[in-house]
């Protein structure tokens, strides 16, 4: 009885090498991020991106005198891009940010008169960092991100055409605010709201 637990063990720990070996080759032939086409440069919506590190979360207020958060926008980062980062002091290549946006509702509560809580989702906006040059050819890349926005209703198609028309207008504001450290192309993103990616 002993010798058949030790040998099933022996082969649970084989299985789960050769799985673990088997997703280390699929990520090196890809070599970039995962939730990028190779042959297009085509981003879409990580599946899993919720499991990952949070970066920040933003709050827009309500502009039409109404109290609360009209949206908050929560960051998502993998957590090996964070470590990278605190070690270097800048996003590495493959590097995947993705902003969720996420309507709001506000009520009185007995914490506040006007306390906003999240709904449901809006959107997402999905960055990824190119230290290569990729996709010359793509209205969707350039500055050293991929760029791409998505309605809530795909993941997989962005609504977004040409990344200087649409997406980088509001890009702008960071680069007045970036650190002093921030190599060119990070200084697109709004790492001031970042707190994980301070050093302590």
């Amino acid at each position: 009885m002993k010798k058949t637990v030790i040998f099933i063990i022996c082969l649970l720990w084989v299985g789960v090498n050769f799985t673990l070996v088997g997703w280390n080759l699929s990520h090196a032939e890809t070599g970039f991020a995962s939730n990028v086409d190779p042959e297009t440069g085509d981003i879409h919506v990580p599946k899993n991106y919720r499991r990952w590190s949070t970066l920040g979360t933003w709050a827009h207020a309500n502009t039409e005198g109404k109290p609360g958060s009209k949206e908050y926008h929560i960051v998502y980062t993998q957590p090996e891009t964070i470590v990278y980062y605190k070690k270097h002091r800048q996003f590495p290549d493959g590097a995947v940010l993705v902003k969720e946006l996420i309507h709001t509702k506000t009520m009185p509560m007995t914490t506040g008169p006007a306390v906003s809580h999240a709904t449901d989702i809006k959107g997402w906006f999905v960055l990824v960092r190119d230290t290569q040059g990729r996709f010359q050819d793509s209205p969707l890349w350039g500055d050293g991100w991929g760029w791409s926005f998505f309605e809530a209703g795909d993941r997989f198609k962005t609504s977004s055409t040409d990344y200087q028309k649409d997406c980088i207008a509001c890009h702008l504001p960071a680069r007045d605010l970036a650190p002093e450290h921030a190599v060119e192309a990070d200084k697109w993103t709004y790492t001031l709201g970042y707190p994980v990616l301070q050093k302590k």
